[in-house]
């Protein structure tokens, strides 16, 4: 005889508060929570660590820059690898469905990205660029530190993650020419070498390019310029050693590339809107 599985029911009212029908957390997954279902979307976003992603009878590799798409009734659940000291961290946004589709028919063109939520099948994707990332990272942000205009700060984040996802599922991939087969190469550099000063040069001869035609192939694919790239990778590094650590200021600046302590708290105050101190103790664990 077969052996039925424990699911849970999660209600969208156990999350939802202050007549405010989305939610959003950062969670550090464990094997204490049991496989669910919800009556609310949910988007989830591996930031850190490694595992598995249970969806129904499938199981997905669940890393960094992996995207999920869960609509209403699709039960799933996060593992995080079974090594010592293995993390699992990801951010998820809950939104009531109703809420979202009146949400699209009120906005501007909204009505496009509709059809997204006809699909009532779990989706994947991978961030690529680290969009879905920083998306991910201001809305959690927004929902937390409850600034003024706090409502409309998350639903305009919605809709821009909303039509991150639209793009990935209905544009086809692009064609992987020798030049953006090296720009993932560069990518990768520009994520392991963080720290350092890295020349524009130095990464558009990777790319067997001029400087020129580099900074015009990296802004089309990424959408900012390398020293952008490289400011949001070094922010997002002082933002998980500031949740995770003690370390003073100062050294996480140096640990991120930044001698110069003042314009270290100038960039991370502009990328996040607090200063690291704040950002600390908004985000203790």
């Amino acid at each position: 005889m077969a052996v039925r599985r424990r699911i849970d029911l999660l209600s969208g009212s156990a999350f939802f508060s202050q007549g405010l029908p989305l939610y959003v957390n950062r969670a550090v997954e464990s094997y204490e929570l049991h496989e669910h279902r919800h009556d609310f979307l949910e988007i989830s976003y591996v930031s850190e660590g490694s595992g598995t992603h249970l969806v129904g009878d499938n199981s997905f590799p669940a890393a960094r820059g992996a995207i999920f798409w869960l609509p209403v009734g699709v039960s799933h659940v996060f593992r995080p690898a079974r090594t010592a000291g293995g993390t699992l961290v990801v951010y998820n946004c809950v939104i009531s469905m109703e809420a979202l589709t009146g949400l699209l028919q009120a906005f501007p063109g909204g009505v496009t990205l509709l059809p997204l939520l006809e699909d009532d099948h779990c989706l994947h994707y991978q961030d690529q660029h680290g969009e879905a990332e920083r998306l991910f990272q201001q809305l959690h942000y927004e929902y937390e530190a409850e600034r003024a205009g706090r409502e409309a700060a998350l639903y305009a984040h919605v809709i821009q993650l909303l039509l991150f996802i639209f793009r990935l599922h209905t544009e086809p991939e692009p064609e992987e020419t020798p030049s953006s087969l090296r720009l993932g190469e560069v990518l990768h550099e520009l994520h392991t070498r963080f720290q350092e000063k890295i020349a524009v040069e130095e990464m558009a001869r990777r790319m067997g390019v001029g400087p020129r035609q580099f900074h015009r192939i990296f802004r089309k694919q990424t959408g900012m310029t390398m020293s952008e790239y490289v400011q949001n990778i070094r922010i997002a590094e002082a933002c998980r050693l500031l949740r995770t650590g003690e370390g003073r200021i100062g050294d996480i600046a140096s640990a991120t590339g930044y001698q110069d302590i003042s314009y270290f708290h100038a960039l991370f105050k502009k990328k996040t809107g607090v200063s690291p101190q704040a950002y600390r103790q908004q985000n203790k664990k």
